[in-house]
């Protein structure tokens, strides 16, 4: 499974690219007038708010809920953090501006979730997101596909990413919504499934080879020891840690169904057997070779 290298030497941008010379304009005049709104310079992504209606959305795509530890990157005034409390969720925001931080333990308090939530101060480049079931953003594509490669390395297959109008360039998302013109973005990161895997079914030893890029299955094949009818393979998918793909042979009349979950350079699983008629659930299990 491949994440691609990206540039971790982006600054000083605007959400949506360019800025034009009216938008500077107005953005003189804004300073002026209310500073106390701004952010302070040294911040990547400006604050902009996001709607009650979309953050309902954003914890509906992605089934946000009791069990779960939500974490909010750039959490603003905490409204997606609080939110996911009042249904039952635990998690923490973090926030670069001191301001907005204090303004989020306000409103967590108001709302009498306080006690299920946290905020804190911190650039999102040095924070331990590890722990979360539940990732919420709305930053911009480019801090996304710096962050991309993170997600991989720290979260655990399973866990839902939801990104606010921004998406992650070719890691195609697993699921799609719009509120009012507001695009937003879901993803599972899923297991390392790729490279070749050995097992054996009724006396028979399967080799099995994937080539994975993010959740996607580009490629598979099927090689089985002492048969020479080769069943064809259909259906592989991968879902966060869990794995599943058929095996047919038509000439034996055979029907190999496969449902496992990836631990580490295991598979391990179910299979059903569907042959002349009959059937029968087995353990399976299978081991990565390379």
């Amino acid at each position: 499974m491949r994440s691609k290298p990206v540039n971790h030497s982006v600054r000083n941008y605007r959400r949506g690219g360019g800025i034009s010379l009216y938008s500077l304009i107005i953005l003189s005049v804004v300073v002026w007038v209310c500073p106390q709104q701004l952010i302070s310079q040294d911040l990547e992504v400006p604050y902009v708010a996001t709607p009650d209606e979309v953050v309902n959305k954003m914890l509906d795509i992605a089934n946000t809920g009791s069990g779960d530890y939500l974490i909010d990157l750039g959490s603003g005034d905490g409204r997606i953090v609080i939110e996911a409390a009042r249904r039952g969720a635990v998690g923490h925001g973090v926030e670069l501006d001191s301001r907005l931080v204090e303004r989020s333990f306000k409103n967590a308090e108001q709302a009498g979730v306080s006690d299920r939530v946290l905020f804190v101060e911190e650039d999102i480049f040095e924070t331990d997101f590890s722990m979360a079931t539940v990732i919420t953003l709305y930053m911009s594509n480019a801090i996304n596909l710096r962050l991309r490669p993170l997600f991989f390395e720290k979260l655990r297959p399973g866990t839902r990413i939801v990104s606010h109008i921004f998406h992650m360039d070719d890691w195609k998302p697993d699921g799609q919504a719009s509120v009012d013109r507001h695009n937003i973005y879901y993803w599972v990161i899923p297991a390392d499934a790729g490279g070749e895997w050995e097992w054996e079914t009724d006396g028979l030893t399967y080799r099995l080879s994937l080539d994975q890029e993010f959740q996607v299955i580009q490629q598979a094949d099927i090689e089985v020891s002492e048969s020479g009818n080769k069943p064809e393979i259909s259906q592989p998918e991968i879902n966060g840690d869990r794995i599943t793909f058929v095996l047919k042979n038509e000439r034996e009349n055979l029907k190999q169904v496969y449902n496992g979950r990836v631990e580490g350079d295991s598979l391990i699983g179910t299979a059903q057997i569907h042959k002349d008629g009959t059937y029968q659930l087995v353990s399976w299990q299978a081991f990565r070779l390379r």
